[in-house]
């Protein structure tokens, strides 16, 4: 049996062959069809992350479930500091992110920053509407880091 860090790299390169599909994929079209591909083939992945969270069972899932769903099991891949934790609010800074340096990689930070970054916005808001997200900063922008801030709002 393969051990946590084969898995880990297996999955790196599984991922990596289809960010390298993606980008190929998407800038054909684009030559073809122009700029705005990327756009629908971003909705296309937002349909996706809706479809797959809606069938997850949340019931009033919080910030906690939130964290443990998206963010616990992401080390090698996304590394993140949690800079604040409670129970209406969580915060995570981000300072490693293997899906940036490799769209980076392709100089494809525009696709990255929509196919990647933009997925988190329609997945927390289906996950549970009560929760408001924000970011400021992002690695896939050039920024040192990326900011991920969550906030329960009471109705």
């Amino acid at each position: 049996m393969a051990n946590e860090k084969e898995l880990l790299e297996l999955y790196k390169k599984v991922k990596r062959n289809e960010i390298r599909r993606l980008v190929d994929i998407t800038r054909k079209l684009q030559q073809k069809y122009g700029p705005q591909v990327a756009d629908e083939i971003a909705e296309v992945l937002t349909e996706g992350a809706h479809e797959k969270w809606n069938r997850m069972d949340k019931g009033d899932a919080g910030l906690e479930e939130l964290y443990q769903l998206m963010w616990k099991k992401k080390d090698g891949v996304i590394n993140a500091n949690v800079d604040v934790k409670e129970d209406s609010e969580l915060q995570l800074k981000v300072q490693d992110c293997f899906f940036a340096k490799e769209y980076k990689k392709l100089g494809a930070q525009d696709l990255g920053y929509k196919y990647c970054c933009m997925y988190e916005y329609p997945v927390v808001d289906v996950f549970n509407p009560r929760i408001r997200f924000k970011r400021h900063n992002t690695l896939m922008q050039n920024s040192d880091f990326c900011d991920h801030c969550y906030k329960i709002i009471q109705e």
